[in-house]
């Protein structure tokens, strides 16, 4: 694909503006809460929900909020960071808006927001129960509605866009009514569903649209992330017809049965290289391995040849069922790399070859491995364990240069998934090649265990996801408290402050329910090494989990009523939208604005993991939880404190804190969610409040000088 041109943001508001020439019509829906801006020609059509003329309305939005913001800059192309003059030093350090720092590191100032665009903006506009798309719009998410939604983000104090897979998914083997953005069919293609229909029916559009949003961001100083999965595609991945050799095959006969090998009495996650003799010993290993084939254009190459040609010229409407008839074999569905996992296969993606051999710990055991076509075990798929000896260096290009792709619409940074199990110097391409053009590339490792982390940032990280998401909610057990006094300060990278993940249950469902989400996002603005992400749909007390991934059950999925429209479905599978209309999503948008707000007056302190100090809680109350921080040179002391307990108000005493510069004014309370009967008392280094269930407050005072 040719580059997006320069100024797609214009191009964007001249297409709305010669649509808007055309008659009104106000039959279009939208969540009240989006209209945060004041846009003025709109009709009530019930609570929480407006109707507008979707043109009008788009192209006011981008000449009142955004085109302002951006002013005479054209920032087309470019990161935030080259916008505004990036200069890069010696050893991976930049230096930007006067601050020397390694690369990519402005991921630890920031606040984030996640959304799988599909489903964040996603609404039923003409009101007729479903979400549909027609010639006159699409109701699941695009990025054109997703600019619309900027504003909104801006009231919660987001500075971060990070973006679930964006590129082209496959519709085949689906777990749902549509394709999971993790079956990537095409790495350099945009999902073209992705496009909005209010601007035309022609789906190329995506590439416009999708660069108008980054551009839009950038006017706004918001930066953009995205996110990489380059261990696996979608099994009639368009790869496939040029490179079949880089895929795993079996016999399509042994499809219906196949799926990770049990091994009994094995108790390890992951085997230790003397354990493989072992495994490989096994009956239902050997089994599993008899499934596998060479790829088709290995065993017959005229055949397949000819075979690719006519597919190119005339695609089929069913690559793999066309492969399955002509050449018996298929590609296998994924499954996790730790042995004995119960969760079933992943049936809609496979793993890519990333070696040419097998892993040369395992090939000695194989009965005979000139033989063995390459396959699917844990060992292949955790090659950066296991490497085999002949990298298959084109795919690796490959998937090196997917990230420069999307730079040339100006993302800003990208987390990539399970890169610790790639092959080290695969992962070394993946992260150096973008910052090659932008040293300011940041990166977000997937890594929940703390302990990773100095792996993760020798290996040019700048951030993990960390496991705030686990321990968050297990404030009753202690967890949190651990979190806080113990696991964040000590970590080599800052971590996502998050209480849900889109892969986890949603933070409403939780003990404590909506008090709990509203104390940990506050809370996680002020973190050591936290970086603040709200998960698309926190900020309206969303209920219905995106996936069951990480700490959920089945019946996880059932968190609606079962007269709602989306009770039971996924966000990674289904066409679901998020209850735009519940009625703390106001309050929760505005308590978001201003806890982002105090945060970003300290962030500079903040930022600085020796400005944390642990205050000392004189009461023997487990439910308090205190976070102190030196500002200001030490001039001031920041205090977070927080109440555990969800049912019962609690009083907090804080002692062995620097004495208060003036007396008669000890303390300010910058945020509160209730104002208590009686203030909070400083003096002679000890303070006294009281919190309501689940209260957070956040309180600043400046100190005597010694």
């Amino acid at each position: 694909m040719a580059a997006p041109r320069m100024g797609s943001l214009d191009d964007l508001h001249a297409r709305l503006a010669a649509r808007a020439r055309r008659p009104r019509r106000r039959r279009y829906r939208l969540p009240a809460l989006w209209n945060c801006w004041g846009y003025e020609e709109v009709d009530h059509v019930g609570p929480g929900q407006i109707a507008v003329d979707p043109i009008r309305y788009a192209l006011a939005c981008l000449e009142h909020v955004v085109l302002p913001a951006r002013g005479k800059r054209r920032p087309s192309g470019r990161s935030l960071s080259r916008i505004r003059g990036v200069r890069r030093l010696d050893g991976g350090k930049v230096l930007l808006d006067g601050q020397r720092r390694r690369g990519g590191d402005w991921i630890q100032q920031a606040s984030l927001y996640s959304t799988l665009i599909r489903t964040t903006t996603a609404w039923d506009h003409n009101g007729n129960g479903r979400l549909t798309s027609t010639a006159a719009g699409t109701d699941t998410g695009t990025f054109l509605k997703t600019i619309l939604l900027l504003p909104l983000l801006l009231r919660t104090g987001v500075d971060t866009l990070y973006m679930l897979p964006i590129s082209k998914c496959s519709r085949m083997f689906r777990k749902g009514e549509v394709g999971c953005p993790y079956s990537a069919k095409n790495f350099y293609e945009l999902e073209p569903d992705l496009h909005d229909r209010l601007l035309g029916t022609d789906a190329a559009d995506v590439e416009m649209e999708f660069a108008a949003l980054v551009e839009a961001a950038h006017a706004l100083d918001m930066r953009v992330m995205i996110d990489l999965a380059p261990r696996t595609a979608s099994r009639d991945a368009d790869l496939i017809i040029d490179h079949p050799e880089w895929f795993y095959w079996i016999d399509r006969r042994a499809a219906r049965r196949y799926g990770a090998p049990q091994i009994d009495g094995f108790t390890d996650l992951i085997p230790q290289p003397s354990q493989l003799g072992d495994l490989f010993c096994r009956k239902e290993l050997r089994t599993h391995l008899a499934a596998f084939r060479q790829a088709p254009s290995v065993t017959e190459p005229v055949r397949w040849r000819r075979f690719a040609d006519q597919c190119r010229s005339s695609p089929p409407r069913n690559l793999l069922k066309e492969i399955g008839r002509e050449f018996g074999v298929i590609t296998p569905p994924g499954f996790s790399d730790c042995i004995n996992d119960p969760q079933p296969p992943w049936s809609d993606v496979t793993f890519l070859r990333l070696y040419l051999d097998h892993p040369s710990a395992s090939a000695k055991h194989l009965p005979d491995a000139a033989a063995q076509p390459p396959y699917v075990f844990t060992d292949t798929i955790k090659s950066s364990r296991f490497p085999g000896r002949r990298p298959n260096r084109a795919l690796w290009r490959t998937l090196a240069d997917i990230l420069p792709f999307y730079q040339r619409f100006g993302v800003d940074g990208a987390r990539v998934d399970m890169g610790h199990a790639l092959p080290p110097d695969l992962q070394d391409m993946i992260v150096n090649k973008p910052r090659r053009t932008d040293p300011d590339f940041a990166f977000l490792a997937e890594e929940f265990d703390h302990g990773a982390a100095p792996a993760a940032k020798r290996a040019g990280y700048n951030a993990i996801i960390g496991s705030c998401w686990y321990m968050e909610p297990r404030a009753a057990e202690g967890e949190l408290h651990k979190l806080v006094r113990e696991v964040l300060p000590q970590s080599a990278l800052p971590a996502l402050a998050a209480a849900e993940t889109p892969d986890t249950p949603r933070a409403v469902t939780r003990p404590g329910g909506v008090t709990f989400a509203r104390m940990a996002a506050v809370l996680n603005h002020f973190l050591p090494s936290g970086i603040p992400l709200i998960n698309s749909g926190l900020e309206v007390s969303e209920r219905q989990p995106m996936n069951l991934g990480l700490d959920s059950e089945p019946s996880g999925r059932f968190a609606l009523p079962r007269s709602d429209p989306f009770y039971g479905k996924l966000a990674y599978f289904d066409r679901t939208a998020l209850h735009w209309q519940n009625a703390e999503g106001g309050e929760l948008v505005a308590l978001l604005g201003q806890t982002a707000q105090v945060r970003r007056s300290f962030l500079r302190d903040l930022s600085q993991p020796r400005n944390y100090f642990e205050p000392h809680l004189a009461t023997s109350v487990p439910a308090t939880l205190a976070v102190g921080w030196r500002v200001d040179r030490g001039r001031q002391v920041l205090l977070v404190v927080a109440n555990t307990d969800f049912r019962r108000r609690r009083r907090c005493v804080i002692d062995h804190l620097p004495r208060p510069a003036d007396r008669k004014r000890p303390c300010d309370v910058l945020l509160e969610f209730t104002r208590g009967r009686q203030s909070p008392l400083l003096s002679a280094g000890k303070l006294r409040l009281a919190l309501a269930p689940g209260e957070v407050k956040v309180l600043t005072y400046k100190t005597s000088p010694k």
